[in-house]
């Protein structure tokens, strides 16, 4: 028996509605079944803690140093959002940080690459983490964020309330943008992993008659427990990971950021003129800033350290080569004159050019408690990375009068300048 053949039918009407808007219609009515692209390419975040060699400094000092090294494996690292935590106890009285932070114990940071490259050195860290701070920070921010990390109300040491206590250790936290210029790179990019696995950072204290202003009591030192970083990780994606191996093993993964070169002068007491030469070589020099510090006040536990010796220039210049800045040379007749080298101070740390990125420092305490010299080199303020190159024909040298120099002063010059490492799959280099 046979099948009788049966044509197929074939439907007739014709539709006025094209492929894409057809599809458009699902989309809209959520009839697209399709796996979505994705629109992260982190898979993983978290805060991870590292510890030092050892966690524990009982009567911290010049004579401790603290090693941590960094396992953070393929993770990359939001500096920003990372910082160093630790808990300081007073031994014998109260204290706090008279001006400045818990900050004060930090004399002295090494960075180094696992293969061994020094990637930053900051002496004196406290004394420009300080001035940093003060500059760049708003009051407002110092008096809400700025209390974690142990700056006082008013950041006046003698009104201000114990901030250590014997017995009762306090936990401070300290954002690595803080410690060093280098967790504060130029394109704000996260710490690849090529760069942060391994990393070692050897941390010097200081003593605590410098570190603390003693409030009550006879305060002999201070204790460092529970010492380590928290840092905030993130897990990329495999293909994220291969694009970035591949850059990496080729032509290296560029990080750009700033490092601080520190000279120290002592002018004598009596002696009103003051020539310092930066000996150091750089292709580019970004900005330096002066400051003097009493002598004595500077190892006195009584005494704010941080707090520079009033404003005693009567005139000052910096040259760079056959440069001047600023070309004429800045002459201070008195207090009334204070407001000229106090603008070129904002400037240099662009104040003027964005007013809403407010400083702490106001006029009476600059001229009082906090007074700079400072000077750019840069030269375009729109662009990165645009500085002057120092060497052995273009010395940066600081010419300045004093008014009067009644007593021994620390005179500190912190040179800033840039900074390239590119790190590769096995090694990482440097260039400045």
């Amino acid at each position: 028996m046979s099948v009788p053949y049966i044509e197929p039918q074939r439907s007739t009407q014709v539709t006025d509605v094209s492929d894409e808007s057809g599809n458009a219609d699902l989309m809209t009515n959520n009839l697209i079944y399709e796996q979505p692209k994705a629109l992260s390419l982190a898979v993983n975040r978290t805060y991870t803690n590292h510890y030092f060699t050892r966690d524990t400094f009982l009567k911290a000092g010049k004579s401790n140093t603290a090693i941590c090294d960094w396992n953070t494996g393929t993770s990359y690292i939001n500096l920003e959002n990372s910082y160093l935590t630790f808990k300081v106890d007073a031994i014998g009285g109260q204290a706090n940080f008279g001006s400045g932070s818990a900050m004060n114990i930090i004399n002295e940071i090494r960075i180094r690459s696992r293969s061994g490259t020094e990637l930053d050195r900051v002496e004196l860290a406290n004394v420009w983490s300080h001035k940093n701070s003060l500059y760049t920070k708003s009051d407002a921010y110092l008096k809400t964020m700025g209390t974690a990390q142990g700056f006082g109300d008013t950041r006046d040491g003698a009104t201000d309330d114990p901030k250590v206590n014997p017995g009762a250790p306090q936990r401070f936290a300290l954002p690595l943008s803080v410690i060093a210029p280098f967790f504060n790179p130029m394109k704000k990019q996260l710490l690849p992993p090529q760069l942060a696995s391994g990393l070692r950072i050897e941390i010097v204290f200081e003593d605590y008659a410098t570190a603390l202003l003693q409030k009550s009591g006879t305060v002999t030192g201070y204790d460092i427990t529970d010492i380590r970083f928290v840092l905030d990780s993130v897990d990329m994606t495999d293909d994220t990971q291969r694009t970035i191996n591949m850059e990496s093993a080729n032509d290296g993964l560029e990080y750009a950021y700033e490092r601080v070169y520190t000279a120290t002068h002592q002018q004598l007491t009596g002696t009103l003129n003051l020539s310092m030469q930066v000996r150091k070589a750089v292709s580019q020099a970004c900005f330096a800033t002066t400051a003097a510090y009493s002598t004595a006040d500077r190892t006195d536990v009584t005494k704010d350290s941080f707090r520079s010796a009033g404003f005693p220039w009567k005139s000052y210049q910096y040259r760079l080569g056959s440069l001047y800045f600023p070309f004429q040379r800045v002459e201070i007749s008195g207090v009334s004159d204070i407001a000229e080298p106090y603008t070129l101070a904002m400037a240099t740390y662009d104040k003027i050019r964005h007013p809403y990125a407010e400083t702490s420092i106001g006029l009476t305490d600059y001229t009082n408690k906090h007074g700079i010299l400072a000077t750019s080199f840069e030269k375009d303020m729109n662009l990165n990375m645009s500085g002057l190159p120092i060497n052995n024909s273009r010395v940066l040298e600081l010419n300045a009068d004093f008014i009067s120099v009644t007593q021994n002063l620390d005179i500190v010059v912190f040179l800033t300048y840039c900074s390239v490492s590119r790190s590769y799959l096995d090694n990482t280099a440097t260039a400045i």
